[in-house]
């Protein structure tokens, strides 16, 4: 360490470069199969797109101005986060393009082929393809005092050229691709190859035949990353002005912000890369070069194709979804939450469970009235379709849709017009705060008077992020919960803030409550009992959150952390921190649940929660935070918390210096959390089936991972006996 002092804090930005290089560390896995990593390359790029539309974006414009402004975590300014983000974007782009050439030829063992175009054999069918094909929609043009520069869509790919003209004039060429073009070509292959090149590349190589006219002495692939952080702000919006049009206004806006990056097919610093970069005012550490293709959704094409010849051996196995745990396809939901509570564990156990759920209250005579929050929802949604049923068969229905959901909005802005149309009441939040929470209320009026089913979940109403995304939710009948949540929705139409009785609710509410609940543990840690908590969650960027777990550390607190994504708490660091330890999963599904758990001296506190501890969740959002009461529930998310507490295979462990090293690998005995839960929840669901109770017998893997569980928990909470 060089005698340098290391702080507990880490900054926010490079917390979340971190962990996308973990993403990019599965794709140079070669245990991974080979589409899977090519996936992984795909989500690398198009999750540091995102972080230069938003957070570069962002600080970008805090630069601009506020050159006062200091991040209250790290105590960087907004220049030297700018200055370190750019360098580690160079160092991790050094490993992508090595795990791009690594991913490429594991694929063409494996007769997945991507051909440059001079490795067609056929050249005049291919010049014939593009003369008739490609030439005919693509828009060159020559830059001079009557054609400027021409705006350039975020994201959007096109082809750089300089030339010279017969005098001996320098020009640069521009040519823009069609938004609607199919950037992969497939070509004609055998039964169990694929043979592929890509749009990008085709119109370079032809690149002469654009600009007849001159002598082209360089040409290149570039790609433009915007400015995408424009949000809706409540307060220039007078109370007269409909939400929906102005967040029409604020989409267009967006196409218009300044460039943020610049990256090309060019391998280093030249005349036509300055001259590019000149044009949309990137400076020379926004630029970056050497990209063997800027095609960031790749995977999505070829994964589709290899399914088509049946070359499922290069993805992860299929895996069976089943219908949660208690309930039982085709029979009442609403009933069997009637008599209990129960738990959904995605992506494990099938997300068809909600949708069955309002089916069924939307057919349900005796049901009045449904309201739910929707955040994220797919395209084509059940969810949506169950909702616009319910409404046509005469229920009650409000759905609070955000409409500030990032990048979501205009598919939130169809629904709206599609709910609103078949008689839906939708209302879009209140006041400055987007509405973040995961929720349903179902309310019913039958022979034993009102009865509510509520379901409480950590993820978005979307069948299909379900599948990829670990997330869990609570169906339940409790009339507490089901009262806090009618005063969740009248609050979210407009009336005076509530009192909740169970719920923790944000703006403000889940701060407070979780700050009780830690100085709880701190408490019972100095006066002779033991101080525990576990905490599950994407992110941990919030000062109040991060200083209050380094004071529960400090007071002997043991503190573990399951955190996904940005965490910019440092652990281990002796005199801070010494009690907590991090662990950052990254894997097949996407980590994505919100899981805290509090010893409480032995009266353990659980919650479940859509919120992150973050200052914008749990200050300017509204989210929830929902106990469970239930034992068993209570239990089987314990488990689960400790199981992926021992992840050896996709877990990550913090050092004090903020570094990640994987997980240690005890007795040659590796568990990959996500898949030992995938299978106890088929186990289970099989007993279910055959009727076997729970006494039945266990695999002699679980018996070998429970013996080693039970080493582990007694290692670090001997007092709890286990």
């Amino acid at each position: 360490m060089n005698g340098k002092k290391i702080s507990p804090y880490i900054n926010r930005e490079l917390s979340w470069l971190d962990f996308n290089s973990r993403v990019l560390e599965e794709a140079v896995k070669k245990e991974n199969p080979p589409l899977e990593r090519k996936k992984f390359l795909s989500i690398y790029s198009s999750n540091l797109d995102e972080f230069y539309m938003v957070r570069v974006g962002s600080l970008l414009d805090q630069s601009l101005s506020d050159h006062d402004f200091i991040d209250p975590i790290s105590g960087m300014s907004s220049e030297e986060q700018l200055s370190a983000i750019y360098k580690k974007t160079a160092d991790m782009d050094k490993l992508y393009l090595e795990a791009v050439k690594s991913v490429f030829s594991t694929l063409k063992e494996n007769k997945i082929h991507h051909l440059h175009p001079e490795e067609i054999e056929n050249q005049e069918e291919l010049e014939l393809h593009f003369e008739t094909r490609i030439m005919p929609v693509l828009s060159p043009m020559v830059l001079d005092g009557k054609h400027p520069f021409p705006y350039i869509a975020n994201k959007s790919i096109f082809c750089g050229v300089r030339m010279l003209t017969k005098n001996e004039k320098k020009r640069t060429g521009i040519v823009l691709f069609p938004n609607n073009v199919d950037m992969v070509i497939f070509l004609d292959s055998k039964v169990d190859e694929i043979k592929y090149m890509l749009f990008e590349d085709v119109v370079l190589y032809y690149i002469k035949k654009l600009f007849t006219k001159y002598t082209v002495l360089e040409s290149g692939i570039f790609k433009v990353t915007r400015n995408a952080d424009l949000i809706l702000d409540d307060d220039a919006i007078s109370d007269e002005m409909d939400y929906k049009q102005a967040m029409v206004e604020i989409l267009r806006k967006r196409r218009w912000l300044m460039p943020v990056r610049l990256q090309t097919t060019v391998q280093s610093r030249s005349e036509l890369v300055k001259n590019i970069a000149e044009e949309l005012s990137i400076k020379k550490n926004q630029t970056f070069f050497g990209y063997p293709y800027l095609h960031s959704g790749l995977a999505w094409d070829i994964i589709p194709a290899a399914q088509e010849k049946n070359m499922g051996n290069l993805m992860y196995q299929r895996i069976e979804r089943v219908y949660p745990r208690g309930l039982i396809r085709g029979r009442s939901i609403i009933n069997r939450v009637l008599e209990k509570d129960s738990l959904l564990l995605h992506p494990y156990e099938n997300f068809e469970a909600v949708i069955d759920l309002l089916k069924e209250a939307s057919n349900d005579p005796d049901v009045i009235s449904i309201k739910q929050t929707l955040y994220r929802v797919s395209e084509h949604s059940a969810i949506i379709q169950a909702l616009t049923e319910a409404a046509e068969n005469g229920k009650d229905v409000t759905v609070l849709l955000e409409l500030k959901a990032r990048f979501d909005e205009q598919n939130n802005l169809n629904y709206a017009i599609k709910l609103e149309e078949s008689g839906c009441t939708v209302i879009y939040g209140k006041d400055n705060l987007k509405v973040h929470a995961k929720s349903i209320l179902i309310t019913r009026k039958s022979k034993r008077g009102i009865e509510y089913i509520s379901h409480l979940g950590t993820g978005n109403y979307n069948e299909n992020t379900a599948k990829l995304y670990t997330d869990v939710g609570i169906l339940t009948s409790d009339r507490v919960i089901a009262e806090d949540l009618l005063n969740f929705y009248s609050d979210l139409a407009g009336n005076e803030r509530q009192e909740y009785q169970k719920l923790l609710v944000s703006p403000k509410g889940i701060r407070k409550s979780m700050y009780e609940l830690i100085d709880n543990e701190v408490f019972n840690a100095n006066h002779g009992g033991f101080g525990h908590i576990i905490a599950k969650l994407n992110s941990l960027a919030d000062k109040g959150m991060v200083d209050k777990l380094i004071y529960a550390s400090q007071n002997g607190v043991k503190i573990h952390l399951i955190v996904r994504g940005i965490c910019c708490l440092s652990a281990g660091l002796m005199d801070y921190t010494e009690n907590i330890e991090v662990k950052s999963i990254v894997g097949r599904f996407l980590e994505h649940s919100r899981i805290f758990w509090f010893l409480a001296d032995g009266d353990e506190k659980m919650y479940i929660s859509s919120a992150d501890w973050m200052t914008r969740n749990l200050d300017r959002r509204m989210e929830i935070a929902c106990p469970v009461e239930d034992s068993a529930i209570k239990q089987r998310l314990k488990h689960s918390l400790d199981i992926m507490l021992m992840d050896t295979g996709k877990g990550r462990d913090m050092l004090p210096s903020g570094e990640y090293i994987h997980s240690c690998k005890e007795e040659d005995f590796v568990v990959d959390s996500q898949m030992l839960l995938y299978q106890k929840t088929i186990d289970e669901a099989k007993k279910q089936k055959a009727g076997i109770s729970k006494s039945g017998s266990h695999s002699s893997l679980r018996n070998r991972f429970s013996k080693a569980l039970i080493r582990w928990a007694n290692k670090i909470s001997p007092d709890l006996n286990v």
